[in-house]
């Protein structure tokens, strides 16, 4: 039942009805990727779930102020980001950011693009969830903010403290990857006459 919900209707849970199982799905859908975002700022696994732990006791203890937030995915990634800066700066950890050099000026790619969730069946679907996992750790992170949290690429220029070029050419070469893996499965996989609809539908949930 839980797991049909939306984010929003799992804050109203939370937020009038203190709904503990409501809480116990939002931390299973952010648990993971919250943690993969905090290793960025801290690269010791123990600081890092425990700095999302704090993010979601807090998130307990504001409840009733959930069902006001407007853009949650934003919340807990600052929430995240200012928590992780804080433990840096008490414990004058050194924390080295990622950057990467970019030349390009533009990407035609929408900020707010579903991820492949209704490709061709679930064998596929499976490979291409595998194949993001296996992405460099930088273009893996922007790839999902973007296209799995559908946070802006202005927002995820701002949390990783890289400029929004960076973050494009991040996503642009995430989106190569996954294509050229893509079409290596199909070209083994997949009948010839199919190819050509199925990279369509690739492409089409890409962009």
């Amino acid at each position: 039942m839980y797991s049909a919900l939306s984010n929003k209707d799992l804050l109203f849970q939370i937020s009038v009805n203190t709904d503990k199982k409501a809480f116990g799905e939002l931390f299973k859908r952010y648990h993971e990727k919250l943690v993969s975002f905090a290793l960025y700022y801290l690269p010791i696994q123990e600081e890092a779930e425990d700095v999302v732990s704090d993010v979601f006791v807090n998130l307990l203890k504001k409840h009733v102020q959930l069902k006001d937030v407007k853009n949650f995915d934003g919340y807990v990634y600052f929430s995240v980001k200012n928590l992780c800066l804080n433990r840096i700066k008490k414990n004058k950890h050194h924390t080295k950011f990622f950057t990467i050099s970019s030349e390009m000026d533009h990407i035609g790619t929408s900020e707010c693009s579903q991820p492949l969730n209704q490709l061709l069946n679930n064998e596929l679907r499976d490979f291409y969830l595998a194949l993001i996992e296996t992405l460099p750790t930088k273009r893996k992170l922007v790839f999902k903010m973007i296209k799995e949290d559908n946070l802006k690429i202005a927002e995820v220029a701002k949390l990783l403290e890289i400029t929004e070029k960076t973050v494009k050419k991040h996503l642009e070469l995430a989106i190569k990857d996954l294509r050229l893996g893509i079409q290596g499965y199909l070209e083994i996989n997949v009948k010839h006459e199919k190819v050509v609809e199925v990279k369509r539908k690739i492409e089409k949930a890409l962009v």
